[in-house]
Order: C-alpha cells, then sequence, then structure tokens
C-alpha cells in the first residue's frame, strides 16, 4: 500500500535548540486531522540539535532531517526546506515556538474554501520562564477576512489597533511560491517574513486571515529561547526603501503604509532602547536619537507631557 501524501509540510529551522526544539516538533506531529512532514533544517548547530532531531525521527517517520553544513540563516534554511517540501502547504514553525493544537486541520480546510494562497489565524504569546500564556491578543470571534498589499502593510506594524501582522505564522501555498520563484531574503535575519509575504502579494497571492483560528504559539523574548538577532534600524531602512520604491509610490495608500510602519518601528525601538537605559547619560542618548525623525520626535513630546503630570 502506498504511502499517505502528506497535506502540509512544516518548515522548521534548527540552529543550537537542542534543549526545547522537541516541544516544537510535538506540537506538529500531534496535530489531528492533517497528512503531514515535518522537514527540519540542521543549520549547522553546534549543539546536539542534530542528534536530538535524528532520534526523533527514528521515533516518527514524518520527521525528515537535512543536515546543512553551512549556516544559512533561517531564511536560508527555510528556503532548503520548501525546496525539499513534498506537499501542497508549507507552514513556518520556529524551534522555539509551537502550533496550537488542531490548527493545521482548520487552516487548510479555509484556505481551500476561500481559494487562497496564504492563511493565517490569530496567534498567542507563552512565556516558558513564568509557564503562562497569553489572552486572546486578536478579537478571536472576528470574521474571515482578505488582506490586500495595502492592508497587510498597514496592520504589519506595532502599536497598531491589531497585533503586527508581520508576526503572523502563514500557512503558504507551495505551488504558488514555485511558480513564481518565491524565496525568503537571506539577508535579512529580523523581520524576513515580513517581506516574503509582501513579495507574495506582489505577485499576486490571496492572502486570508482567519483570527477565529488559534494558530501559532509564539515563546516570548523574556524566556531566552529565541536565536533571532534584533535589528530595528535595518528594518526601518528596508521599510523605506520599499516606500520610495516607483510600484508602491504610484500607490499612495500602500506608499503610506510602508511609512507608517517605519514611523512605528522607530517609536517601538525607542520604548526599547528606554526600557534598558539604565542612567542618565544613556536616557539622555535616548532622547537625542528621538530628536532624528518627526515621529521620534513626537514620541519624546508624549514622554515629557507624560513625565510633567506626574
Amino acid at each position: 500500500m502506498s504511502a499517505i501524501m502528506p497535506e502540509v509540510s512544516v518548515i522548521l529551522p534548527a540552529y543550537n535548540c537542542a534543549g526545547f526544539v522537541e516541544r516544537s516538533i510535538r506540537s506538529a506531529l500531534d496535530q489531528p486531522g492533517v497528512a503531514l512532514e515535518i522537514v527540519a533544517v540542521n543549520d549547522c548547530s553546534t549543539d546536539d540539535t542534530l542528534a536530538v532531531l535524528q532520534g526523533l525521527s527514528r521515533q516518527d517517520p514524518r520527521l525528515r532531517v537535512i543536515d546543512s553544513k553551512k549556516n544559512l540563516g533561517p531564511s536560508g534554511a527555510r528556503n532548503l526546506a520548501f525546496e525539499q517540501a513534498a506537499s501542497e502547504w508549507g507552514a513556518i514553525l520556529d524551534a522555539d515556538d509551537a502550533l496550537a493544537p488542531g490548527a493545521l486541520e482548520r487552516l487548510v480546510r479555509i484556505a481551500r474554501s476561500r481559494d487562497a494562497d496564504i492563511v493565517a489565524g490569530s496567534v498567542r504569546f507563552f512565556s516558558h520562564a513564568r509557564q503562562e500564556m497569553s489572552r486572546a491578543v486578536f478579537k478571536e470571534d472576528a470574521p474571515v477576512t482578505v488582506l490586500g498589499l495595502r492592508e497587510f502593510v498597514d496592520g504589519a506594524r506595532p502599536h497598531n489597533r491589531e497585533p503586527d501582522y508581520g508576526l503572523l505564522k502563514p500557512l503558504f501555498r507551495i505551488p504558488f511560491l514555485k511558480e513564481h520563484g518565491l524565496k525568503y531574503r537571506t539577508d535579512i535575519r529580523h523581520g524576513e517574513d515580513f517581506h516574503f509575504v509582501v513579495e507574495a502579494l506582489v505577485k499576486g497571492a490571496r492572502y486570508v486571515l482567519a483570527r477565529d483560528v488559534l494558530s501559532y504559539i509564539y515563546t516570548t523574548r523574556d524566556s531566552g529561547l529565541s536565536r533571532t538577532l534584533v535589528d530595528y534600524g535595518r528594518m526601518i531602512g528596508e521599510t523605506q526603501t520599499l516606500s520610495r520604491h516607483p510600484s508602491f509610490v504610484a500607490d499612495p495608500g500602500v506608499s503610506s503604509a510602508f511609512r507608517r510602519r517605519a514611523d512605528a518601528l522607530r517609536v517601538h525601538e525607542l520604548n526599547e532602547l528606554l526600557g534598558k537605559a539604565d542612567s542618565l547619560p544613556s536616557k539622555l542618548r535616548v532622547a537625542r536619537k528621538s530628536l532624528r525623525t518627526s515621529a521620534g520626535q513626537g514620541w519624546l513630546k508624549k514622554k515629557i507631557v507624560k513625565y510633567i503630570g506626574r
């Protein structure tokens, strides 16, 4: 009897995650109602990650392990996994995170019924240190909606009315990606998901957001598990570049959405820097940095008004 062809390939880059990757893998293997495979790329780890992955693959053949002899970064590892994927759908999963129970079956069903190329559900946040799950961060009883390029970019920013759409971990229809030659940018290691989705939408992808499906559990940064290198300056610069791209300038709504994202990232970076400033000189350095942009100046004015009002 022939093996069942998987419907979903879970794409999992793995770098120095021996102590916690099993949780991530189990959350995928335990998904009910959907035939799946996990394509895990050991990204030249220096710990026991490869041994852990190989041990789990011997227990469950749905886990395929690719041992990269070169460190590719999260984008390169995902690109390699997508090339090897045997399914219609690719689900991004990071080694420190988890899939919510039943998420894949529900998202695949919605994607097919809505003729989607990209489908995402809602997210929650898990603190490993406190062993606590956040409350709903989306209005999870909201209807299923379609996101065009402007809607996605406008929602992909911090301090918005909803969580940053750039944080979502969608399922991608792999034939669409291959048809258009879409790959993750390997020169970006923070915010690469945002650029990947933008490229897909530019190519005509239909993006469906199902807020009523809890699909992804992020492990918060205070847990110390994430290997992502935070680079807000690069994210801001890349977003500004997109806002000036001729094809986006031609659509004022899209160009404005990129500019709003850049400004929101500036404010977010300033808040992060201020939170880490532990002396008056370091706080003054943050204040000087804020004066370089209008968004930063507005942020500083609000801080001053709040301080005076105490």
